[in-house]
């Protein structure tokens, strides 16, 4: 399915950008429906989608002492999830596990790299709007850990 300016216009990280901006990166998204335990990201595994949540949830893991994957966030719409498709060395830091039906906008990663690389301004902007969107993941992941009673080592 298409995706247009309005729907990239509700994430964060496009803020800065223009709707002609916009329309260079739209030609690149696709907009999917997938179901309750569909796999995004899996840790380790080489970073090719970044995924902007239109509706649903998605559950970030890390891997737990074990290996096991320990839930540690769930974000919905308006976030997005798998930026490492866009900052070397393209590695996957987490899996990301769809928590309900969810609607995903759907970026190659190396498609938008070379927008970046043609058009440096978008590329800056839109690395901004991550930095801002990281910052807030590990902050809000910090608290849960603070709040589980777990020490910052």
């Amino acid at each position: 399915m298409l995706t247009n300016v309005a729907d990239l216009r509700e994430f964060k990280i496009f803020e800065e950008l223009t709707d002609r901006e916009l329309e260079t990166i739209a030609k690149i998204a696709k907009t999917e429906e997938l179901g309750k335990g569909a796999h995004l990201t899996r840790t380790g595994a080489t970073a090719n989608n970044l995924y902007l949540i239109k509706k649903g949830l998605v559950t970030i893991m890390a891997p737990g002492p074990k290996g096991e994957d320990l839930p540690v966030d769930e974000v919905g719409p308006g976030q997005i999830v798998g930026w490492s498709a866009l900052t070397g060395p393209y590695v996957y830091t987490a899996t990301t596990v769809t928590a309900e039906k969810s609607a995903l906008i759907v970026l190659n990663g190396n498609k938008l790299r070379d927008i970046f690389e043609v058009n440096n301004h978008i590329g800056y902007r839109v690395l901004k709007g991550i930095g801002y969107i990281v910052a807030r993941r590990m902050t809000a992941i910090e608290g849960k850990v603070a709040g589980n009673g777990h020490k910052k080592g």
